[in-house]
């Protein structure tokens, strides 16, 4: 049996034993020392309190004193939407929250621009600046593109410790874009697939630190009863806007024996991730949640034990399918926006916040591609 083979099965079983014997995570299963975090204020997050209300809190840690506490409060919906300022630390924004939050299309036809931006992994001011430069957004991160299309390429979470503030700048981003007759699409990666299904290698020691204090494992504060857990819950795996694909890591040829369409592919990533401990059919997890899955596949740009580079003959199999031009995609770091394969594909993971790259988007107006930046004009992509 292969290793994939055994994790499919034990790491299933090892979660739900997990669940069912404690609905919170141990807090003396990690030893933090306090003192070494620096002092924050994590939140809000919300989840349904019941069927009329919410609860939104927060965690504030003083590390000079060494002290942590929960700030609550309740709020109801008001013609099927909750509104609150927030209420701790230096947070005042607004929180518009529906009651409903259903999924998006998959399939986009538009004549507006398209932005796209790779692994944010939880650097806010880095986003927030290549938004607001580029025009997408105001000086109080308000929607201002107009029918525009905004796509982010999955991992907003983990490695940043803004992580909160990325989630709920999208979520508001999503409510005005559609407003304005445009769209802002959160993809799922491996990391957002991370944060729902309990893996916490790669999340922030503040965020630990603030799952410790609520009792929580840091999952929990995505669960199914939360808003930001159903919301991820209803992102999108693969889309396409006009003959363009968006993916976070790839279509892999195996993946693509399949032959599945775009909206099985999203339908089924949400039922393997919302039923993870409780799949009656296996037979597809692999390929949706393991090396090559949408979320975890590198063969557009490198090869591994398991799978060769891809091919163009490849690529080209898997645009014909999906009648479309070029595949844009994150995962996988490059040093600046690349296209390859004669525009087939384009890499869209430059490490935003580091220091030894620029941040850069791209950009696609009318046909023609541009590398965007957040102090710099927009160069042509040839």
């Amino acid at each position: 049996m292969t290793r994939n083979s055994i994790l499919k099965y034990i790491l299933p079983l090892l979660l739900l034993y997990s669940l069912k014997t404690s609905a919170y995570f141990d807090p003396d299963s990690i030893n933090f020392d306090s003192l070494r975090v620096a002092s924050y204020v994590e939140g809000p997050h919300i989840k349904y309190y019941d069927s009329n209300r919410v609860e939104a809190f927060y965690i504030k840690h003083d590390s000079l004193k060494n002290r942590t506490k929960i700030i609550r409060k309740f709020f109801r919906y008001k013609n099927d939407t909750v509104r609150f300022n927030g209420f701790a630390g230096n947070d005042r924004s607004e929180y518009v929250i529906p009651r409903i939050i259903k999924p998006q299309s998959d399939l986009i036809e538009s004549n507006g621009k398209v932005a796209v931006f790779g692994d944010i992994h939880g650097q806010f001011d880095s986003m927030t600046k290549m938004l607001r430069y580029n025009n997408i957004i105001d000086e109080e991160d308000n929607w201002i593109w107009g029918d525009g299309q905004v796509v982010f390429t999955g991992d907003v979470f983990d490695r940043g410790d803004k992580v909160t503030e990325c989630l709920w700048l999208l979520f508001k981003l999503d409510i005005q874009a559609q407003k304005a007759g445009g769209n802002v699409h959160l993809l799922l990666g491996n990391h957002e697939m991370m944060a729902l299904l309990f893996d916490n290698r790669y999340v922030d020691e503040k965020y630990l630190h603030a799952a410790h204090a609520y009792k929580y494992h840091y999952s929990h504060f995505f669960a199914k009863h939360t808003i930001l857990g159903k919301w991820m819950r209803t992102r999108n795996t693969v889309i396409r806007i006009n003959k363009m694909l968006f993916v976070h890591a790839g279509l892999s040829p195996k993946f693509m024996e399949k032959k599945l369409s775009i909206q099985k592919i999203n339908e089924g990533m949400r039922h393997h991730i919302n039923n993870y401990t409780e799949l009656v059919d296996t037979s597809m997890v692999d390929l949706f949640l393991y090396s090559e899955s949408p979320l975890w596949y590198r063969g557009y740009l490198s090869r591994t034990e398991k799978y060769s580079r891809i091919s163009l003959s490849e690529v080209i199999e898997t645009l014909d399918f999906y009648k479309s031009i070029v595949i844009i995609f994150g995962h996988t770091p490059v040093a600046k926006v690349y296209p390859f394969y004669s525009f087939k594909l384009i890499a869209m993971d430059v490490p935003i916040g580091d220091p030894n790259f620029i941040d850069q988007g791209l950009l696609i107006d009318n046909q023609m591609y541009y590398r965007i930046f957040a102090h710099k004009e927009k160069e042509r992509i040839k």
